[in-house]
């Protein structure tokens, strides 16, 4: 859905949009490789911030900001699914996007290990989706001004927010930690295959997709891939594209889910959310923090706007991302012979380049926000002051001294 709309901002250009939410997701990805690895742990932006600066009201604002963001981001994937669910049945979206994220708690309560593999299937028959989209256009491939934008420059920039929320995701693989075998090797491996995969994944299909059809007209499909493909392949295809559409939009909002359920618990455990929100089921799920991320994402839904829970989402991400590069920078000059299983390339000392773009890349697309997306996007952090505010601050008021050292090796 998302490729449409960026298309109709970026025009031929959306392919590169889709370069530079890349290039910001590399340089934030690897940050959270390195202390992924060096802090396996649920809840992990709570801890790597805590780490650092030892100050729970700040740890848990930081956290509260992802979860609301993974929380987000699900309404808006399951809207995305009901969008394309209506092309092909004429349901309302927002029952169906209800109706959906229900169905999906559903699954993520039966445990991690149904869920995951669930998970592995969906995320192929994705794939192969988006290979048709390559496929279809790759015999068009040079046939348009790939440079052009209606607008400049400024559109390029303005789809590569849109854009950004096709990348959120990779940080989620470091609040699977405590359910990955060896995370210190597996975290930092997953987290940049899945980022190069998917940067080149989807920079193709903003090629192919202006090749098969022009900007304009995607812009405004129901389906915009679906609509590109049929051009060229029929209609028998676009049927096919949308059932992979279904599948892969029911996939991410599954993982967004369960990733959410997870800060939840993590955060529970860790003294900063209510205790009952980490109690557990027979299958190891903690089924209450999963509830609880349902009520909050069918909220969301009552915004009714895909664009606007999609630039919520970018907002809320971006903002936890300048916060991450920042405190791997502080650990690196704080704590620098701490040990680190993996260890973000180019540096100077103990300074980190890469962490460092990765807070001017985030900074920068930040500043592109409008005022109305700055705000709702403020809300989020906002609403973690105020949240932290009625918790038993006796709990809240230190750092677990354990949690706070960054323990030198």
């Amino acid at each position: 859905m998302l490729a449409g709309v960026a298309s109709g901002l970026a025009g031929n250009a959306v392919w590169l949009a889709f370069v530079i939410g890349a290039v910001a997701a590399l340089f934030t990805g690897l940050s959270y490789a390195e202390l992924g690895s060096t802090y396996p742990k649920a809840a992990s932006e709570y801890t790597y911030v805590g780490k650092a600066y030892g100050r729970r009201s700040f740890s848990f604002l930081i956290e509260w900001t992802m979860l609301m963001t993974e929380i987000v981001a699900a309404s808006t994937v399951s809207m995305g699914f009901a969008r394309y669910m209506q092309s092909v049945t004429g349901l309302p979206i927002l029952p169906v996007a209800a109706c959906l994220l229900v169905a999906l708690t559903v699954i993520a309560i039966s445990g991690i290990k149904s869920s995951l593999k669930v998970n592995t299937i969906l995320s192929i028959i994705a794939v192969l989706g988006l290979i048709i989209v390559v496929g279809a256009g790759i015999g068009k491939f040079g046939t348009v001004d790939y440079t052009y934008s209606p607008t400049g420059m400024s559109g390029v920039v303005a789809a590569s927010i849109l854009v950004f929320f096709a990348f959120i995701g990779f940080d989620n693989i470091t609040n699977l930690a405590e359910e990955t075998k060896n995370p210190e090797r597996l975290i930092p491996l997953g987290l940049l295959i899945s980022l190069l995969i998917s940067t080149v994944l989807y920079v193709l299909v903003g090629v192919a997709a202006v090749s098969l059809v022009p900007w304009q007209q995607l812009s405004i499909a129901k389906a915009p891939l679906s609509f590109a493909v049929s051009s060229t392949l029929g209609g028998g295809f676009s049927m096919l594209l949308t059932a992979f559409a279904l599948l892969t939009t029911f996939n991410t909002a599954l993982v967004l889910l369960i990733v959410s359920s997870r800060i939840i618990y993590g955060m529970s455990r860790a003294k900063a959310l209510p205790s009952p929100l980490g109690r557990l089921n027979r299958a190891h799920a903690p089924y209450v923090a999963s509830i609880s991320a349902l009520v909050v994402a069918l909220l969301f839904l009552a915004l009714g706007n895909i664009s606007t829970i999609a630039e919520i989402t970018s907002f809320g991400s971006l903002f936890v991302f300048a916060i991450i590069n920042i405190s791997l920078l502080h650990l690196r000059r704080v704590a620098p012979s701490l040990k680190r299983p993996f260890r973000a390339p180019l540096n100077v000392g103990w300074f980190s380049v890469t962490a460092l773009l990765g807070v001017a890349s985030c900074l920068l697309l930040l500043s592109q926000f409008d005022m109305t997306g700055m705000v709702l996007g403020l809300a989020l952090p906002v609403s973690g002051i105020l949240v932290y505010g009625f918790i038993d601050r006796r709990n809240l008021t230190r750092f677990d001294s354990k949690l706070h050292e960054p323990h030198e090796g």
